[in-house]
């Protein structure tokens, strides 16, 4: 129940990274209101004149190094799956010839720091992302067969229309009451969430397994189809794909307009391309639009990073409605 729960949390804001620049270096230790370590969290550099960003990962320990040109940084480190809330502190002064050490508390998300309960983390911590060349299939495109493990996608803030971001503001003020995954419905349809997720890549036809909420599964279509003549609008939209070089490109449609994106709604004119990289052997790139022009002013652009599992596997997931609607708060 437990991921079902963490499916209904608010999306956060999206930063490209850049290299690191050999420099000044600023350490510390991440630690949650118990006083144990926040291993596997992005801890970011962002430059306030130049907007170049360095990142690296806390340890088991909780601790990072990082280091960067002398000058003035914003330091965020994102949400880490449900566990932990996004962390900010602006206007670091890195002075040149000095270390520096900045430790850090990091507050609880939506499980409440519950021990063990959050997989992504245990995910990252026990299988970091193995390096290496991107894996070919026998026709010659890249392979994404594998499992993944979902990291924190940050997707900025869509531009809504009046009716929409209105609607998302009395959700917001509700704790999004009444999320579809309170009622044991599909509550992430661009598949954007800290789960773990299996893929199996065919050439006609790649199925996408997850036990982090409902439905579990989905497909993408690449025998050359099109969308049908006649919708039948469902939660998971019908996805087809097609290949640009390298990049496979997912274009998905038919979706009714009950699941949430975020919190945020969508009408059934909802259309999602997605566009799949893998760079190398650990890491898949999906670089998203989301067009809706009956909920959204402009199309919504966002990067989502999984990173390859290899000792992880995707279970059963079980469902019970009214276990949880029995501690949503009364409205």
């Amino acid at each position: 129940m437990a991921r079902m729960h963490r499916a209904s949390r608010a999306l956060v804001g999206l930063f490209l990274f850049g290299a690191a620049v050999s420099g000044q270096t600023l350490t510390g230790k991440l630690t949650d209101p118990s006083g144990d370590p926040v291993p596997a969290a992005f801890v970011r550099l962002i430059s306030t004149t130049t907007g170049a960003t360095t990142q690296v990962t806390s340890s088991k320990a909780g601790e990072y190094a990082i280091t960067v040109a002398p000058g003035s940084y914003d330091l965020v480190i994102p949400s880490l799956g449900f566990q932990y809330k996004r962390t900010e502190r602006k206007g670091l002064a890195l002075e040149a010839g000095k270390t520096q050490r900045l430790d850090l508390l990091i507050e609880c998300g939506g499980n409440l720091c519950t021990p063990g309960d959050e997989f992504s983390i245990s995910a990252r911590s026990n299988h970091p992302a193995p390096s290496g060349p991107t894996p070919r299939a026998r026709d010659g495109h890249p392979d994404f067969s594998g499992v993944w493990a979902g990291i924190n996608t940050e997707t900025g803030n869509p531009q809504l229309l009046p009716w929409a971001a209105k609607l998302v503001e009395e959700r917001a003020a509700n704790g999004a009451y009444l999320h579809p995954s309170s009622l044991c419905l599909p509550a992430d349809i661009i598949l954007h969430q800290a789960f773990i997720y299996r893929i199996v890549q065919t050439p006609e036809l790649i199925v996408l397994l997850w036990d982090g909420n409902l439905p579990g599964h989905d497909q993408i279509f690449l025998d050359g189809r099109s969308h049908p003549d006649t919708w039948f609008p469902n939660w998971m939209g019908h996805s087809t794909g097609r290949w640009e070089g390298d990049t496979l490109v997912v274009d998905t449609a038919g979706f009714n307009d009950k699941s949430w994106l975020g919190i945020a709604p969508h009408t059934e004119q909802l259309h999602i391309i997605q566009r799949y990289s893998r760079p190398d052997l650990g890491h898949l790139v999906k670089d998203v639009t989301i067009e809706d022009p009956g909920a959204f002013a402009a199309p919504w652009k966002f990067r989502i990073n999984w990173e390859l599992a290899p000792g992880e596997e995707v279970y059963e997931l079980v469902c019970e409605t009214n276990a949880y609607l029995n501690h949503l708060p009364k409205q």
